[in-house]
């Protein structure tokens, strides 16, 4: 670029304009770039995250293997839908929003409770599952029964959930956050903390396979909430999704599945879940600030 005799730059700042020029290109091509959201139809394949480290909704076998009701749900999903499936493992909870954010998968499955805040920033299909939270404690303990024997107490939980965000209103306690709920649950057997708020559904089955042992849960369920497949925001696959769970709940197939992985029979479960306007911070970590930002980590 040739400069006006009147107009002299320092050589300097005519580097920094040349700089400046590149790096406003760079950031115009990376844009236009940008993977958008895209329709899934039959013959298509479903890039569907799921973090396998949650039994019984997804975790891995001996052999590497994915398995869990969510992998069996959208294996289903797929077939009733003639899509193919490629799941994207991610290690960690909070992981599942960056990758609907960006549009590197069309959807995720990985017991995620449907919030209003959530809704803000992601589509939801309707629920395909109802389950609570609970209050994970050692066998010995008879102190904590309820969330408020949780004011003062050092809290575990997994980091990026809503447990996580009701564990934050506890008055003067130590909120730690794990990268998963089985973390948390060795922590609080080795006296690192004194509850894990956790799902009520996960916990119950990790006491009864005795995959975790000496931990009990303290009084009932205190919560009510619907998990749901979530989506990139404006994603055109939605209804295509919705349709595809009714078929599945319709055909007996739900049931089938429910059955295998929780030995009883599914709760009911409402078409849709409608968003209610919140100040709340949304659970996910925002593309705008760090993953973790809240919670202290494990020494």
């Amino acid at each position: 670029m040739v400069f006006p005799d009147f107009v002299r730059f320092p050589r300097f700042v005519r580097s920094l304009f040349f700089i400046l020029l590149g790096l406003t290109f760079t950031v115009a091509i990376a844009a236009c770039s940008a993977p958008t959201p895209q329709a899934v139809a039959p013959g298509s394949t479903m890039r569907v995250a799921v973090v396998p480290n949650y039994p019984p909704f997804a975790f891995k076998a001996a052999d590497g293997q994915l398995q869990g009701f969510e992998i069996d749900l959208m294996d289903a999903f797929a077939e009733a839908t003639q899509t193919q499936v490629e799941y994207v493992p991610l290690p960690f909870f909070d992981d599942v929003m960056r990758e609907l954010y960006g549009n590197d998968v069309d959807m995720a499955i990985a017991a995620i409770t449907i919030t209003p805040e959530r809704q803000r920033v992601a589509d939801f299909s309707r629920p395909y599952f109802k389950s609570g939270m609970a209050i994970a404690v050692r066998d010995s303990e008879t102190s904590i029964t309820n969330l408020d024997s949780l004011t003062g107490k050092r809290i575990g939980v997994e980091t990026g959930t809503v447990q996580a965000s009701i564990a934050r209103t506890i008055p003067n306690a130590t909120v730690i956050g794990y990268d998963s709920s089985k973390t948390a649950w060795n922590e609080l057997l080795q006296g690192k903390v004194d509850a894990v708020i956790s799902g009520e559904t996960a916990a119950s089955y990790a006491i009864q396979t005795g995959s975790v042992r000496g931990m009990k849960l303290a009084g009932e369920p205190f919560t009510d909430e619907f998990l749901g497949i979530a989506m990139p925001k404006n994603s055109p696959n939605r209804d295509f999704v919705n349709s595809g769970l009714a078929s599945l709940i319709d055909s007996g197939k739900y049931a089938e599945l429910y059955r295998k992985w929780f030995d009883r029979e599914p709760r009911p479960l409402p078409e849709k879940i409608e968003g209610v306007g919140s100040d709340g911070v949304p659970d996910f970590p925002s593309p705008r600030r760090p993953a973790r930002w809240t919670l202290p980590k494990a020494a």
